[in-house]
Parts: structure tokens; C-alpha cells; sequence
């Protein structure tokens, strides 16, 4: 668990920032990787994607998706994705002098071309595993780190956590000032929404009331179109939830397709006793964790 201080939102990234992104989920990476790459577009920088596991046509189909005219930004040079192995390899060896000096070479033709700043991305997953241990990759890390006084250049550095042993993700974590992480997806001074992705779902953090049931409610019906058999919804940092709040989960649940399920985790006992007063606790499609068993994900 990377703590509150350590995260950056997405949408909050600059140029200076040098992030970290440590994911198990396609859709954590998707989501998180298309909304970095359309801010960037959308603020006039030069972006450049360093594919590994994930093949070019499927990031163009994630901009797509998203209203990017991915062709056109290609023609016109504002967006590029490369494999990674041309770009950080050099005779089969990893070599970072040679790819920091690569970077700055393309920040200043960034900058000679007009643009604000550079936006890179790279998936350090499976091309640079044989060739570059982690003391290889923590020494690029740390000399990319000492890149970013400049403001003319912001990285995401992408781990995937099911590539790579948990120590080697904490330590390359630990090269960067901060985490990145999608944005909430409803967030004011009582109640915040943020997406989950293993298991998909939402976490609620704060006060479910007669404040924030309007807003939970349609990002519980928004969420109930994920193409997901069930929806997790994580109450581990729910501090109080009203009947209302309790009768939009009731009616989320009710709402879904025969086999799929609402699924509760972490709620306090003491709250789960406003599900179990009027029977609520036996609507068909919701779960509590201690019932989940064999439902599925």
C-alpha cells in the first residue's frame, strides 16, 4: 500500500514529474496510460509511448476510444509509439547513458519544434527483464531522476507487478518521487469514489448521506455497465452510511443481470447492521464478502 502522500493523480501530472506506475490490471494501465496521453495531447505537448507488452494498434484503439484522432496525431508528429527494444536496447545490451542521452535529444527537438515539453511513457516489462537486472534498472532510475529540474520533461515509468517479484516493484517504486494513479471518479469534501481493479469495483471513502447519495448513486449505475460479471464494491474507509445510501446498493444489486453480483467487502459490523434491520442483507444480486465464496470475480 503506497500512502496518500506518495500518489499523484493523473490528470495532475506535469512537466517535472517523474511517476511511477506499478499495476496487476489491463485496465488499470489502460485507463491510466489513455488519460496521461490525452492530457498531454490536449496541452500542446510532444508524446512519446515505449510499447513492450502491448502492441501499438491496441494503445491507438485506447486513444481512439477516447476521441484521439490517433492517425492524425501520428502525421503530425505530435504522438509516437515505439517498441521499446529499439529505443533502449543497443546490441542486445541495456545501456542508460545511451538512453538518457537519447531522451535529451528528444526533449530538444521537442522544444526546437515549438512544443511545451516532452511526455514519455515506457513499459519496462519483459524486453528489458533479461538483459537489465534490477540494480540496472534502479541505476537508470535514480540517473533519470536527476533529469526533471529542467520542467521540460514528464515519465511515467510503467512495472507491471506481474512480470516482475513484489521487492523488485518496491524498489523501483522507491526511485520515484510518487505513485500515479487514476483519478477519482467523484471526490468532494465528504465522500470519495476511486476505481478498484483487483477486483474491479469502487472504493467509498468518507460519509454515504443525504450530501453524496445522489453522486454515489450514478457512479453505481455507470459502474454496473462495466463488462465485468461482478461489481466489488470496497467500504473499508466508509464512516457512515444512511438508509439512502443503503437503499441505492439494494437497488444497484437488484439492477443487475441474473449471475452477476454486488459485492461488499470490508464493511464495519456495526454498518452492516443497517443492510440486516428491514432484510436488506437478502436482496438477489448482493453479496458480503464472508458470502462470496464461489461467486467469482
Amino acid at each position: 500500500m503506497v500512502s496518500s502522500s506518495k500518489t499523484r493523480q493523473v490528470r495532475k501530472v506535469r512537466l517535472g514529474d517523474h511517476l511511477c506506475l506499478p499495476f496487476s490490471s489491463d485496465d488499470e494501465q489502460r485507463e491510466v496510460l489513455t488519460t496521461y496521453i490525452v492530457d498531454g495531447l490536449a496541452r500542446g505537448e510532444r508524446v512519446i509511448y515505449y510499447a513492450d507488452q502491448t502492441a501499438p494498434d491496441m494503445i491507438g484503439s485506447w486513444l481512439a476510444d477516447s476521441g484521439v484522432e490517433t492517425g492524425r496525431m501520428v502525421d503530425e508528429g505530435r504522438l509516437e509509439i515505439r517498441p521499446i527494444n529499439n529505443n533502449y536496447l543497443f546490441d542486445g545490451r541495456f545501456e542508460p547513458d545511451v538512453v538518457i542521452t537519447t531522451l535529451w535529444v528528444e526533449v530538444r527537438q521537442a522544444r526546437d519544434a515549438g512544443y511545451p515539453g516532452l511526455r514519455i511513457s515506457g513499459e519496462m516489462t519483459s524486453d528489458l527483464r533479461p538483459v537489465a537486472d534490477e540494480r540496472a534498472l534502479v541505476d537508470f532510475e535514480h540517473r533519470l531522476a536527476r533529469a526533471f529540474h529542467s520542467r521540460e520533461l514528464a515519465a511515467i515509468c510503467q512495472y507491471d507487478q506481474r512480470v516482475f517479484d513484489p521487492s523488485a516493484v518496491t524498489g523501483m517504486i522507491a526511485c520515484h518521487p510518487q505513485v500515479v494513479q487514476i483519478d477519482p471518479l467523484h471526490d468532494d469534501h465528504r465522500m470519495r469514489i476511486v476505481p478498484t481493479y483487483l477486483p474491479r469495483g469502487l472504493k467509498i471513502i468518507g460519509n454515504i448521506d443525504v450530501m453524496t447519495v445522489g453522486a454515489f448513486t450514478t457512479t453505481l449505475r455507470l459502474a454496473n455497465r462495466w463488462p465485468v460479471q461482478n461489481l466489488h464494491l470496497n467500504l473499508s474507509e466508509l464512516e457512515f452510511i444512511d438508509v439512502a445510501g443503503v437503499r441505492a446498493i439494494v437497488h444497484a444489486a437488484a439492477d443487475l443481470a441474473p449471475g452477476r453480483h454486488l459485492v461488499i467487502e470490508q464493511l464495519a459490523p456495526g454498518l452492516r447492521k443497517v443492510f440486516e434491520v428491514v432484510g436488506w442483507d437478502r436482496t438477489p444480486g448482493l453479496r458480503f464478502t464472508d458470502e462470496a465464496e464461489g461467486v467469482g470475480t
